[in-house]
């Protein structure tokens, strides 16, 4: 120990000598980037020319260029000798949208890379359709418009003129129309509508529009001609959507009517496997018998996984067992189908079976490793294997361009920046040069980036690394004043924000713990605390404070049942209730792995994998993880499923 401490203190020390050895460029550095704001372009030059060997330059000569009129022409020349920064997407962009804007069509095409952006695509496909290469170009615009997703608007010239042309085909509408209502995008499929020749096929996708609003029109015997093979497919889009809320309405009529429509026998296997999922995942009774019927070629991993949760919903051990040898020995080799083989196993008297797996599988550092342990009595596996990171190789890699960078950009408390470029550099490391990043991280305080780090360099084994103790104090403090386990914060906090204190969500969820805005004036609310705006949900101790009373909440809705607390934090608790068994009590780990939604069933096995994780990184005393999977109880909102499809009239 006294070793490690004396080697963190040394590096620590080399690291502060740099930025203070950096500090004259560093005033230049400020200096160009006030004259560059000002508009004093020659001078935030001549400053950038005097900073060779400062770790920023490079970012400073990417500020001179970045979308600054009338510094195109010196992008090329910036691409050629800095091509393999960060810095070189964003600037090739840059060059080529200038490149389009001069009909510059000959340089575009040299200039252009492979990307996936559609704006610089359809330039290019209309750069190769002005210089005479049409049939390239014609067959690029036919992949951009395979897409469900509006084109931005530099398309429209590129789908004019193959439109124009004999290689466009109103089958092309057709199928884009139908992956626009799939994906529900409406404004695009009535556009798409628009572009049909034909008075009688735009009346055809006005019933195809029509059936997707309502979905009940495939009961209806008016409307329909079989014969048409759109119909088919528009009959299957209306099962499917049907499928969303009346499962077995939709299987009633898949069931009776599907032999009048000629449907291609991929999409008829598609939609038996979407009325298997949704039987499944609404909990009808007859779900498990409906995906036993599937044959080989329609069956997929999905539907397997779903016979086997439909019949452990019903704790049907005998159909378990039969579920589980449908499956591929792939999958039949995963942790989670190993643990419940064991279960039913051991539900059907087969003791010495169930203890062979349960054992094997002990040895796993999993949610169903630990349950597996907890069956049996055994260990968890939290052996802590340090990283094999040497000194030498720490300063190395500080010493890299990257990595100074980083350390430049911190210094100037610019942390958006540093991580930028730190992910930016890690996506080029070798496995152990990112065991060496994931160390770095650590060091630098950096829990998020240390995890990602130790995640890319595929390397599991060092627990400290990977659930660090940071904000031990605001999170023992906010556990105590909640009634909570420490253990269990830490373990919500793992799994929401890796420790960065300025996650955003996609959805909108922000801070440490993940909280919502509107949960978070509610919270506040609660509390008797002023809310300002969104943005007390990054500091720290607000939002484990926010986070840990809404759990709480939870917790004490949901009559301290861990597993439907967690599952409520992450989908809602107005899902969960609807979630709840209809009748009788179900054993936790059942009621976890039969969650509909596989984000909220992965995430509710992860933090309680977690929790026992960091149980041991606090001292190890808080028992075991089956304590915390209490049975869960019929809910008011269960309502009992029929069981038979419903009766559908017969058209002649």
């Amino acid at each position: 120990m006294l070793k490690r401490l004396l080697w963190f203190f040394a590096w620590v020390g080399a690291v502060l000598a740099e930025p203070v050895g950096l500090e004259p460029q560093r005033a230049l550095f400020l200096q160009a980037e006030q004259a560059l704001e000002q508009g004093r372009i020659d001078e935030a030059r001549h400053l950038r020319d005097s900073l060779e060997g400062y770790p920023l330059q490079v970012y400073l000569g990417f500020r001179l260029l970045d979308h600054r009129p009338g510094a195109e022409a010196e992008i090329p020349a910036f691409l050629a000798h800095h091509g393999q920064t960060r810095y070189a997407a964003p600037l090739r962009r840059q060059w080529l949208e200038f490149l389009a804007r001069k009909e510059a069509w000959d340089d575009y095409v040299r200039a252009y890379q492979a990307s996936d952006d559609p704006q610089a695509q359809c330039d290019y496909y209309w750069a190769l359709h002005r210089l005479g290469r049409a049939a390239e170009a014609y067959a690029g615009a036919a992949k951009l418009w395979d897409s469900a997703e509006s084109r931005p608007t530099n398309c429209d010239r590129l789908f004019a003129v193959w439109q124009a042309s004999p290689a466009f085909t109103p089958e092309q509408v057709w199928k884009r129309l139908g992956l626009a209502l799939d994906k529900h995008r409406l404004p695009l499929a009535h556009a798409l509508r628009d572009l049909l020749p034909a008075q009688e096929d735009r009346a055809t996708a006005d019933f195809w529009l029509a059936v997707h609003d309502n979905p009940r029109l495939v009961e209806q015997c008016a409307g329909w001609k079989p014969a048409d093979p759109r119909q088919g497919r528009i009959f299957a889009h209306g099962i499917d959507r049907l499928a969303g809320d009346e499962p077995l309405r939709a299987l009633g009529v898949w069931n009776l009517r599907r032999g009048e429509f000629r449907i291609e026998p991929g999409e008829q296997a598609r939609i038996d496997r979407r009325l298997a999922i949704a039987l499944a995942t609404q909990r009808y009774p007859q779900a498990a018998t409906y995906l036993g019927t599937l044959p080989d070629g329609v069956a997929d991993a999905q539907t397997r996984a779903w016979r086997i949760r439909a019949a452990l919903l019903r704790q049907d051990w005998p159909g378990v067992l039969l579920g589980l040898e449908q499956l591929d020995a792939s999958e039949r080799s995963q942790n989670l189908w190993r643990y419940w083989r064991a279960r039913a196993l051991e539900a059907l008297g087969d003791n010495t079976a169930a203890l062979e797996v349960y054992k094997a599988l002990a040895g796993e550092r999993d949610f169903h490793g630990f349950a597996a342990a907890d069956r049996v009595g055994a260990k968890y596996p939290l052996s802590f294997e340090p990283t094999p990171v040497a000194e030498a190789e720490v300063q190395r890699l500080a010493a890299t361009p990257a990595f100074r960078a980083i350390q430049e950009f911190r210094a100037l408390n610019r942390p958006g920046e540093a991580q930028k470029e730190w992910l930016y550099a890690l996506d080029a490391l070798s496995k152990q040069d990112r065991l060496i990043a994931a160390k770095l991280a650590q060091q630098w305080g950096w829990d998020r980036l240390a995890i990602t780090a130790l995640a890319k360099s595929e390397n599991q084994g060092d627990l400290s690394l990977r659930f660090p103790l940071a904000y031990g104090e605001a999170i023992a403090q906010e556990a105590r004043e909640r009634n909570l386990e420490p253990a269990l914060v830490y373990g919500l906090v793992r799994r929401e924000s890796a420790f960065d204190p300025g996650a955003k969500s996609s959805a909108g969820a922000l801070g440490l713990m993940q909280i919502m805005p509107g949960t978070g004036q509610d919270v506040a609310r609660s509390l008797n605390e002023a809310w300002t705006s969104e943005r007390i949900l990054l500091e720290p101790r607000v939002n484990l404070r926010y986070g840990s009373a809404y759990f709480r909440g939870l917790l004490d809705r949901f009559g301290n049942r861990f597993a439907l607390a967690t599952a409520a934090y992450n989908a809602g608790p107005n899902r969960v209730e609807r979630w709840l068994p209809a009748s009788g009590p179900l054993p936790a780990d059942i009621w976890i792995e039969t969650i509909p939604y596989s984000e909220t069933r992965q995430y509710v096995s992860a933090v309680l994998a977690y929790v026992a994780i960091y149980r041991e990184r606090l001292g190890g005393n808080a028992g075991r993880i089956s304590g915390l999977l209490t049975e869960i109880l019929p809910g008011k909102q269960g309502v009992a499923k029929p069981d038979r499809p419903l009766g559908v009239a017969v058209c002649p």
